[in-house]
């Protein structure tokens, strides 16, 4: 059975990763001011526990913590990669796939 929750709260809190991550990128290239960028990333990033405490309501803690991590990884690296014009060649890509690949092992529910 394919379960697509758990990997809706991954997105959600890999979304505010992404705002998180851009707002502190841009403030490291000199794009927004050092205060404002972090305070505004920090405040972003606070958001982080109260989806992280809704999501614990369906799957295990490691199951949560895998899936947000696989599924910012993956999404941070497309911004990485289509935004700020990063390059990801070689084995890197092949980790990436394998990224996406776990990712949807995780929908995969055992009942």
């Amino acid at each position: 059975m394919i379960n697509i929750i758990p990997i809706a709260f991954g997105l959600a809190m890999a979304t505010i990763d992404i705002g998180m991550m851009s707002i502190a990128k841009l403030t490291s290239i000199g794009k927004i001011p050092y205060l404002p960028g972090l305070l505004g990333a920090t405040a972003l990033y606070a958001l982080q526990p109260f989806i992280f405490f809704k999501a614990l309501a369906i799957e295990p803690m490691f199951a949560v913590n895998l899936i947000w991590n696989l599924t910012s990884s993956i999404v941070i690296t497309l911004l990485g990669v289509f935004y700020f014009g990063e390059k990801i060649k070689g084995l890197r890509l092949v980790a990436v796939a394998m990224g996406l690949f776990s990712l949807g092992l995780f929908a995969v529910t055992d009942s």
